[in-house]
């Protein structure tokens, strides 16, 4: 719903008046989160799994939210190395892994969009362009808890309709003693072979008679790790005739005149990937009063990760095409082509510095009423505009063979010489590139027969920033069956900032300067290199050999004098042209700025969004007995608005006219950068209720109603307009965002049963339904853009369907408010310590959960079309066997993700396969201090599978291997 702008400032200035001023009252402190029901110190000592799952059961059981928690074993130890793998063991949660290691959680079915993620009740900014958080940002050490609330109440700020996850850090006057923790593990890679070290010291102390804490925490990690792959390009194909499939296919039939789509491109991957990640924390607390606690802190992270990857690919046009075999659903599934062995090295970075400061007072302003202030700023920056390049080289025309019919994993790709007959051989009665005799199989590529094809250097950074205001206040009321009303407000402001920098490209860009010159290159460039361990988890007739390069040294040969030269003979140019072509003759340079390679900024690719949000909310708790049954009733509202700002650059087309020797390619100009700014704003009424009866102390039963939202992405509020380079005829297509979106808002209902039947044992099933509406998904619409005079539009001939005069029309991919959607779940969990057994079976527990979701919008096989479809929505299942005596700690632990859908490929959906994964640990305590450690994580070398509508639409393979830790942990 749109508000009027007035409103907004209003209501901001009563938060951030009402905010100010009881933190002037409270002795100008401020506050921690309010979504902490302590207002007190305690002390707490939780070790070992057994302790840790017991506390998190007795926070499930005591809540009055739909909550599900994680404990850490001991100070300084989460359950895993890593946050995201130890959440995916809660009901509902499951993971997206980066390089092998969790990344971003998907909560009943919801995507890492959907869920807020918190950091001590605090947004912490991220290096992402959407909302989604990146788990592998912060170290598990520093996490000393996490709380998954999978309902919305009025208290948590908005913007999880999945969940809202928040992160607690360790905080000295909660240790409550002097204590030092220092571990280092050895981290070894099954695929890449290396061992990479990784260290944690935490320092904790609390002074005078333990009113002032003060804590400092550092943790460095390290990985060298590699992943094989294949990736599927899109897939493409015209109509054909009866003619032609007599031509294309090996029968002569194939499934008669219509159309057949075939991989456009087909990539075996290597990348070896290094993560350098530094965290540090710092925490002081001061209980000045004996109702008045002040909290300072602090927390850093700087990661960086250098990805190189070798891709050896095909790129397929069916144009050459012959012996061409088609399944049932007309997709090419085998055939011969002519075309070149490519060979690409891409290198993809990621500098990451995230910062955040807070301060937080948390006062009892008398027996019954009390109040909490927080302040906190965050900032985000990945600093890889222009840093990275994707750089291909080519080696000699081959047949090439692309066959997905001998029951693999995936397609096999074979090269092999051959030569044009000057015979009619295939009876077409042409004599064409059709007509080929097949010789040997190129198994090796030949340095001394390879060439420049593409290169370009680029990449994106981002800035964020995150401004944060809250007071909330608790006030004990005890008036017959209303025990408490909780009320407060909130204000943030975020600005997220993308930049873009590459080479420049399309027109008179360097990046295809070299498409139709192919400048032979030295040999000594190249190195030829082994992959003999190349995706052994899967079965595939991967590659065995790849060139090597350097594409540095590749580019340097490039820009010289001898390759310039070179490329001005092959293409019949007055000598010293490509020199001033590319910007490298200092007396004629570039309109653009662009020097060779080097990237440059593009203003239409950047975009700012800023966002503000004003929020206020109240609850109130009763609490009474019905046939001597104990109920708790929360009633709430949260009123939420927010206004946004998208700032972003347009280069309009100036012209668009034909490549004199590709005809389906068009080129262009553009006119000088033209700034666009827009805003919008909505509001939005988020009621909540939750009902909690305790049937006996052993079972609860709950029920909860309430509203959510989840804001879109701010990089789908961009308004640009973004197309490739290079226009083709055939794929007349540009991406866009959509500054209008309102944001995703969903109604949702919760209902379980949990029974408690033992210490450290439960069993629980719950039912949820999320009915979400203004559901934001990407549509494909036809638009119209107009050029100005001397546009040069008149020039195209070979297909003028999408010119109109001075107007082309592309079909433009942008994200809108569509139709609503339902989400059904169940969730089932069981956890059991067998303490009544005899011997060391009473060691043992077991945890385990399944959940099951469905919608009523999937994806249908038989309709393309822009339906909605929750990308991450899927079934899951975790088991969790342990062993915990005091001395040995183990576990083996088994997760399973089913089928679910990933997202879109053009307008083709892609889904992931079904991927289990079994992760182990065996630890030794000796004596209270010390520990000695094995960790293995993904023992089975599982692997990720992706397909699309039919299995014959391979879709992709990645293989992060296996990995196992050595480490020690002492305690002081």
């Amino acid at each position: 719903m749109k508000t009027n702008t007035r409103h907004i400032g209003l209501l901001k200035n009563t938060a951030i008046a009402l905010a100010v001023a009881q933190s002037l009252a409270g002795g100008s402190a401020f506050a921690q989160s309010a979504s902490s029901d302590e207002n007190s110190v305690e002390v707490i000592e939780v070790k070992g799994i057994r302790a840790s799952l017991s506390q998190s059961l007795n926070k499930k059981k005591n809540s009055d939210e739909v909550l599900d928690s994680i404990v850490a074993e001991d100070i300084g130890k989460f359950p895993d190395t890593n946050v995201a793998e130890s959440l995916q063991r809660i009901p509902g949660v499951s993971i997206d892994r980066a390089g092998g290691e969790g990344a971003q959680v998907t909560v009943r079915g919801f995507g890492p969009s959907f869920n807020s993620v918190l950091v001590g009740g605090r947004r912490l900014a991220t290096d992402t362009a959407g909302r989604n958080f990146r788990f592998d940002l912060l170290g598990a050490e520093l996490i000393g808890g996490a709380d998954v609330y999978k309902t919305a109440p009025s208290h948590l700020q908005a913007g999880g309709i999945g969940s809202t996850i928040d992160l607690q850090l360790q905080r000295p006057l909660s240790i409550g003693e002097q204590k030092t923790v220092l571990s280092t593990r050895a981290v070894y890679e099954d695929n890449s072979g290396d061992v990479a070290p990784q260290f944690f010291g935490l320092f904790s102390d609390t002074f005078n008679d333990d009113t002032i804490g003060a804590l400092v925490s550092l943790s460095y990690q390290k990985r060298k790790s590699a992943q094989d792959a294949v990736f599927s390009g899109p897939f493409v194909g015209p109509e054909i005739d009866q003619d032609q499939a007599s031509v294309l296919f090996a029968d002569g039939v194939g499934n008669g005149s219509g159309r057949y789509l075939h991989q456009q491109q087909l990539r075996f991957a290597r990348q070896d990937q290094q993560r350098d990640r530094i965290g540090l924390t710092g925490v002081f607390q001061y209980q000045f009063a004996d109702n008045a606690l002040l909290t300072v802190d602090g927390l850093f992270s700087d990661f960086d990760i250098t990805n190189q990857t070798t891709h050896i690919f095909m790129f397929n046009e069916r144009a050459t095409y012959n012996n061409a075999v088609t399944d049932e659903n007309n997709i090419l599934v085998a055939w011969d082509q002519i075309g070149r062995p490519f060979q690409a090295a891409v290198e993809d970075n990621r500098a990451s510095q995230v910062w955040q400061v807070g301060a937080n007072l948390d006062w009892d302003i008398s027996d019954n009423f009390s109040a909490v202030f927080d302040v906190s700023y965050s900032e985000a920056e990945d600093d890889s505009a222009g840093d990275d390049f994707f750089f291909v080289v080519a080696g000699p025309q081959a047949v090439q063979r692309f066959d997905y019919t001998q029951g693999g994993d995936a397609p096999i790709f074979q090269n092999f010489e051959f030569e044009l007959a000057t015979t009619d051989l295939n009876g077409d009665g042409e004599i064409n590139s059709l007509d080929r005799v097949v010789g040997n199989e190129i198994v090796a590529p030949d340095p001394n027969d390879t060439f420049s094809w593409f290169g370009t250097r680029e990449g994106q950074g981002s800035t964020d920033e995150v401004f944060e205001l809250r007071s909330d206040f608790e006030w004990y009321v005890d008036a017959g069956v209303l025990e408490n009303i909780t009320f407060g407000a909130y204000y943030a402001d975020q600005e997220k900032t993308r930049s873009d920098a590459r080479t420049p490209g399309g027109g008179n860009g360097i990046n295809n300067a070299y498409l139709q010159a192919q400048i032979p290159l030295p040999a000594e460039l190249f190195s030829l290199q082994n992959n003999s361990n190349f995706l052994d988890a899967i079965n595939a007739n991967a590659p065995s050999q790849y060139l090597a390069y350097d594409p540095e040294k590749v580019i340097a040969y490039l820009e010289s004098d001898e390759a310039l030269t070179q490329r001005d003979l092959l293409n019949n140019l007055p000598l010293g042209t490509s020199a001033t072509r590319l910007g490298l003759d200092p007396a004629n340079p570039r309109a653009d700025g662009g020097v060779g390679f080097n990237a440059i900024d593009v203003p239409r690719n950047a975009f700012i969004i800023g966002e503000e949000t004003i929020a206020v909310y109240a609850n109130a708790k009763l609490t009474g007995e019905v046939a001597d049954m104990g109920l708790t009733v929360n009633l709430g509202f949260r009123y939420t608005q927010t206004e946004t700002t998208s700032e972003a650059f347009s280069e309009p087309f100036a012209t668009i006219f034909p490549d004199p020797t590709r005809p389906d390619v068009l080129l262009s100009t553009r006119l000088p950068a033209q700034f666009i700014e827009q805003t919008e704003d909505y509001n939005e009424f988020l009621p909540s209720i939750t009902a909690k009866l305790n049937v006996t102390d052993e079972v609860v039963v709950r029920a909860s109603y309430s509203k959510s939202l989840t804001r879109p992405n701010l990089a789908d509020l961009n308004p640009g307009i973004n197309t490739a380079p290079e226009l083709r005829l055939s794929d007349l297509t540009a991406t866009s965002g959509n500054p209008d979106l309102n944001p995703f808002v969903s109604d949702n209902i919760d209902l379980s049963v949990e029974y408690y039947f033992a210490d450290a044992s439960a069993i629980s099933a719950g039912f949820f339904r999320k009915d979400v509406s203004a559901f934001i998904a990407q549509q494909e619409m036809r638009e119209g853009l107009t050029l100005p005079a001397g546009n040069r539009l008149d020039e195209v001939t070979e297909d003028r369907s999408n010119i109109e005069g001075d107007t082309i029309f592309l079909n433009i991919n942008r994200p809108r408010n569509l139709n609503s959607t339902v989400v059904d779940g169940v969730e089932i969990s069981f956890q059991h310590v067998f303490d009544t057994l005899p011997g060391l079976l009473q060691y043992v527990g077991v945890s385990a959960n399944l959940t099951y979701v469905n919608s009523d919008d999937e994806v249908n096989n038989d309709l393309i079309d822009a339906a909605v479809a929750l990308p991450g929505l899927g079934d899951s299942q975790n088991f969790v066997v342990y062993y915990d005596d005091g001395t040995i700690e183990a576990r083996l632990a088994y997760n399973n993700r089913d089928r679910f859908f990933d997202g879109r490929q053009g307008a083709e959906p892609i889904f992931t396969e079904r991927f289990d994964q079994i992760d182990a640990r065996i630890a030794w305590n000796i004596g209270e201090n010390y520990q000695v450690f094995v960790e293995g994580t993904n023992l089975t070398n599982s692997f990720v599978k992706r397909a699309g509508r039919f299995e014959s639409r391979f879709g992709g393979i990645e293989d992060p291997g296996a990995r196992y830790v050595l480490g020690a942990r002492a305690t002081f």
